[in-house]
């Protein structure tokens, strides 16, 4: 049985222009953790395939002590996307994009990290519309 812990301490949140003349944004939020840092980014398609009814995203985990855990990705967005299972050793930094996926109703999409053995930790909830 999985517990999920909502963890809900926000590091950093941006919002970017990307190249000249580009109009493009990616909004990042993260969570601190007792062994790392937790990241989630997400992009409403409109400014990557010209999409809008799409949007991209991606989570990452730096892990900077503790041992080796076996973890998956996960991306809440009013249905639940998430990885296969890797091993992250402390020192290790591994991510995962979940590529195209509808826009949520609720526009909002959270980032999170199911750890084996210890339960799911999220970022805060960011919006891709």
């Amino acid at each position: 049985m999985v517990t999920a812990k909502k963890v809900g301490v926000a590091v950093a949140a941006s919002l970017c222009v990307i190249g000249a003349g580009t109009s493009a944004w990616a909004a990042t939020t993260s969570t601190k953790l007792s062994n790392g840092t937790l990241y989630s980014t997400v992009e409403n398609g409109r400014s990557v395939s010209g999409n809008s009814s799409l949007f991209y995203s991606s989570v990452k985990y730096t892990k900077t002590g503790g041992g080796t855990i076996t973890a998956a990705f996960a991306m809440d967005a009013g249905t639940m996307y998430t990885s296969s299972g890797y091993s992250i050793p402390n020192g290790a930094t591994k991510s995962y994009s979940f590529g195209g996926k509808p826009v949520p109703s609720s526009c909002r999409a959270t980032g999170g990290l199911v750890v084996s053995g210890q339960g799911t930790f999220w970022t805060p909830s960011l919006n891709p519309c």
